[in-house]
């Protein structure tokens, strides 16, 4: 099976392109999906029914017991993020007495903290309450009635019983995919996490700080932290973060930078276009007269911006006495973080 972040990787690149976006299991607990609650789980664990492969027996599936009065049992799965359905599986395999007679599924798109069990919140019918088979894998596409967005799920059973398996193909929306990455972000191991920061912004200590920060929970939190954490740290690391670019106008940096570093220095550089020779030949010397009049180099957001243009603003902040040139130039690598940050968490 393709691993998730491959997965993540692609839906990335087919939405935020022209292709078709990738259809994966969003209700899978492999690609960040949870049970997080059920009626009943007497005889099989909720968690089962979104575990990998087939279920190897009765007790590796979800099982509720025998109702002796009115009502239904029924499962809550947290999808990987906001997603459309593209068809359904229901495996009641092993169960074969004890299967339940229908089921039905229903979505709601809830928003960060509000409460699913509040009345305001809408829910809509995904698949009628249908008849179920002993021991079979029941497949349903055409038969959905509504494809979301959703970002929960409710399996319904009638009224009791046991299901092995729940398989809920769809694809990420783009808001979906960003919640999918920060949760990825969220439970990497600190290691992981502190290497993909730093590609972000080259400090050392905002790198480990952010990582010390986990869990974000959604993209608002993580720029909000990487704000605030970078305005807390001293002028060395401040120094250690400039040192993780190239000079504008060339490709390599004094501190070692990873491959997506590197990827995203160049893209940012080359999104200005060829400078003219003469502006190569100024920006070399003006780099030397920057590094000699403040002692680091030349900082600037170069998202939007030319080459002329960004020589222009070089110029103009050799002006600048060291202590405010140094203000200014920590303000351009937090627009930079931040722009990193998004990237980090979209595409």
């Amino acid at each position: 099976m393709t691993p998730f972040t491959e997965l993540l990787d692609l839906a990335s690149e087919r939405l935020g392109g022209k292709g078709a976006a990738c259809e994966i299991d969003v209700g899978a607990a492999e690609n960040g999906a949870r049970v997080l609650s059920c009626s009943d789980m007497f005889f099989g664990v909720r968690h089962n029914l979104i575990m990998p492969g087939r279920a190897v027996n009765m007790g590796d599936g979800w099982e509720t017991k025998r109702r002796r009065g009115p009502g239904h049992d029924w499962a809550l799965v947290a999808l990987t993020g906001e997603s459309t359905l593209t068809r359904i599986e229901v495996d009641t395999n092993h169960f074969k007495g004890n299967y339940p007679d229908t089921a039905s599924i229903e979505g709601c798109r809830a928003g960060a903290g509000e409460g699913l069990t509040s009345a305001a919140l809408s829910w809509s019918e995904i698949l009628p309450r249908t008849k179920l088979q002993a021991h079979t894998r029941h497949l349903f596409e055409d038969e959905l009635l509504s494809r979301g967005p959703f970002t929960h799920v409710r399996l319904n059973i009638y009224p009791d019983g046991g299901v092995s398996r729940l398989r809920l193909f769809g694809m990420l929306t783009w808001a979906g995919l960003i919640a999918a990455r920060v949760a990825r972000l969220d439970t990497s191991t600190h290691a992981e996490a502190v290497a993909a920061l730093l590609a972000c912004c080259g400090s050392t200590v905002w790198a480990g700080a952010m990582a010390a920060h986990r869990p974000f929970g959604d993209l608002a939190r993580v720029l909000e932290a990487a704000d605030a954490i970078w305005a807390g740290l001293a002028k060395s690391d401040w120094l250690e973060a400039f040192r993780a670019h190239p000079r504008i106008g060339e490709a390599r940096a004094e501190k070692e930078q990873s491959a997506l570093a590197r990827q995203w220095s160049h893209e940012e550089q080359a999104a200005s276009g060829p400078p003219a020779s003469e502006v190569r030949a100024a920006l070399a010397a003006g780099n030397r007269a920057y590094d000699e009049r403040f002692g680091h180099i030349y900082i600037v957001c170069a998202t939007g911006k030319t080459q002329a243009e960004m020589l222009a603003i070089l110029r103009e902040r050799l002006e600048n006495d060291p202590e405010k040139e140094l203000a200014v130039a920590a303000e351009e690598q937090r627009k930079i973080t931040r722009i990193r940050l998004e990237k980090l968490c979209s595409a």
